[in-house]
C-alpha cells in the first residue's frame, strides 16, 4: 500500500476569522437598514401625498414642505427653461406669468395637475384644446380698421389712453362682429374653461401695447404646453402642481 502524498484535510476556520466574517455581516446589515430607511420615507410620503387631496395639503405646512422639496427639481429640469426661474414667464412667447397668478385655466391645483399631465394643444387626446385665438383679420371676419379700433377699446378698460369715437367702435366690434366676448367674456377678464386670458391688464399673456394686441388679432395665437403624463410619476405631478400653486401663494404672502 502507498502513501498518499496530497492528503486533503477540512478547512478550520480559525476564531478571527470567524469573527471578521460575523463583523462584515454585521456591518453589511447595518448598511442596508440605513438604506432601507429612507426609501421607506419617500415611499410613505409619496402615498401620503397621492392620497390626501390637494386642497388639504396646501392647509398642511408639513405635508406641502415635501411637496414643493419633490416639485422644485421638477420645474427646474423640466418648466423653468419656459417659464423663467421665478415663474414670471415669458410675454414674447406668451407663457404666463404664474408668479403674478396669470393662470389660463385657474389655480386650483386639481385643474393645474391635469395641464401638467396632458399639455395644452400638445397632442394628447386628454389636452387642454377647447378653443384658440383666431386670426380674426386674416381669416376676413373682421376688417383691419375694426382691429385696430378694438384695441382702443381693450386701451379703455385696462385704463391707458385711448382714443373715444375708436374705443366706441371697438366695443361694437367686441361684442358684434368680432365675437370676442365669446371666449373672453363680457367683462373681458377671460373664462378659465376656455384658458382665454385677461384683456383688462395690467398683466398680458402676449403685451398690452397696441401694436402687439394688433397683432394677436391679426394673426391669432396658438400657445402650446406639453404633456407630462409619460415622463413624470404621479407623485412628481402632484408635486410639481403643488409647487406651482404654493410658491406664488408664499411670495404674496411674504410681500
Amino acid at each position: 500500500m502507498g502513501t498518499r502524498e496530497h492528503e486533503e484535510y477540512p478547512t478550520v476556520r480559525t476564531p478571527a476569522k470567524s469573527t471578521r466574517w460575523r463583523l462584515c455581516g454585521f456591518v453589511l446589515l447595518i448598511v442596508c437598514i440605513v438604506g432601507a430607511v429612507p426609501w421607506t420615507r419617500q415611499r410613505l410620503i409619496a402615498g401620503e401625498l397621492l392620497r390626501t387631496e390637494p386642497a388639504q395639503i396646501l392647509k398642511n405646512p408639513a405635508l406641502l414642505s415635501e411637496a414643493i422639496r419633490i416639485g422644485r427639481p421638477q420645474y427646474q429640469r423640466h418648466c423653468q427653461s419656459c417659464h423663467g426661474s421665478v415663474l414670471q414667464g415669458d410675454i414674447a412667447r406668451g407663457v404666463p406669468d404664474l408668479a403674478r397668478n396669470m393662470w389660463l385655466y385657474g389655480n386650483d391645483p386639481v385643474d393645474v395637475e391635469r395641464t401638467i399631465l396632458y399639455g395644452i394643444r400638445s397632442g394628447h387626446p386628454k389636452s387642454r384644446n377647447v378653443t384658440d385665438m383666431p386670426a380674426l383679420v386674416r381669416t376676413g371676419q373682421i376688417t383691419p380698421d375694426d382691429a385696430r379700433d378694438a384695441v382702443e377699446y381693450l386701451q379703455s378698460l385696462a385704463g391707458e389712453p385711448f382714443e373715444q369715437a375708436a374705443a366706441l367702435r371697438g366695443r361694437s366690434v367686441y361684442y358684434n362682429k368680432g365675437n370676442c366676448y365669446d371666449c373672453h367674456a363680457n367683462d373681458a377678464r377671460g373664462i378659465t374653461d376656455y384658458g382665454s386670458p385677461a384683456l383688462t391688464g395690467p398683466i398680458w399673456l402676449y403685451g398690452g401695447d397696441r401694436k402687439t394686441l394688433y397683432q394677436s388679432i391679426l394673426n391669432g395665437r396658438h400657445g402650446k404646453s406639453p404633456a407630462w403624463v409619460n415622463v413624470l410619476t404621479p407623485v412628481q405631478i402632484r408635486a410639481l402642481a403643488l409647487y406651482l400653486v404654493a410658491v406664488p401663494r408664499v411670495s404674496v404672502a411674504r410681500n
